[in-house]
């Protein structure tokens, strides 16, 4: 009987322990997982029609990036002892059908409002299998401050490379050159 209760004992944590900790559902519902990833997008995609990228955080242009969230979805996410956020999302591409995944870290206030918002990678068009697995290998190693070596990966990694910066002014990459 003293064994069988070690057992199970062992199992019931063996089984709490093996529960994605980087599931956006630990932390939030889905209603307000639209409107993080709304936010996000503001960040790491196009501005509306007619409107410059500078522009692109006004409150008119909230609806735009709602409307977007479908398109969009996270794959990982983490909240570490700092508040610091952590997140993967899974981005469309430049053509119709081609995703890629996106990774960086992000504060935020009780308003759902994101500040010291920064795009760490960007991985090439993938298939979704991969977008998947190396993405999940690059946020493990993102959030673990572990990540730098594996920025050079060009199969996993397109942005930053050799030529390009993340520009947390403009909250885009540039080029190098333009400085």
């Amino acid at each position: 009987m003293k064994y069988l209760s070690i057992l199970i004992f062992s199992i019931v944590i063996v089984s709490c322990n093996t529960k994605n900790k980087y599931d956006v559902a630990r932390y939030y519902d889905s209603a307000q997982q639209d409107a993080i990833l709304a936010n996000i997008i503001t960040y790491i995609y196009i501005a509306p029609p007619y409107t410059l990228m500078k522009d692109r955080f006004k409150p008119e242009h909230k609806k735009f990036y709602l409307e977007l969230t479908p398109k969009f979805s996270f794959d990982k996410f983490y909240t570490a002892e700092d508040d610091t956020i952590y997140f993967y999302v899974i981005r469309p591409g430049t053509k119709i059908g081609d995703n890629r995944g996106v990774g960086g870290y992000f504060k935020m206030n009780k308003n759902f409002e994101l500040s010291d918002f920064r795009e760490v990678f960007v991985t090439p068009v993938l298939p979704e299998a991969e977008i998947k697995t190396k993405g999940a290998f690059l946020f493990d190693k993102m959030v673990k401050g572990e990540l730098d070596e594996y920025l050079k990966m060009k199969s996993y990694v397109q942005w930053p490379n050799p030529a390009s910066y993340y520009d947390t002014t403009l909250y885009e990459w540039r080029l190098k050159d333009s400085l």
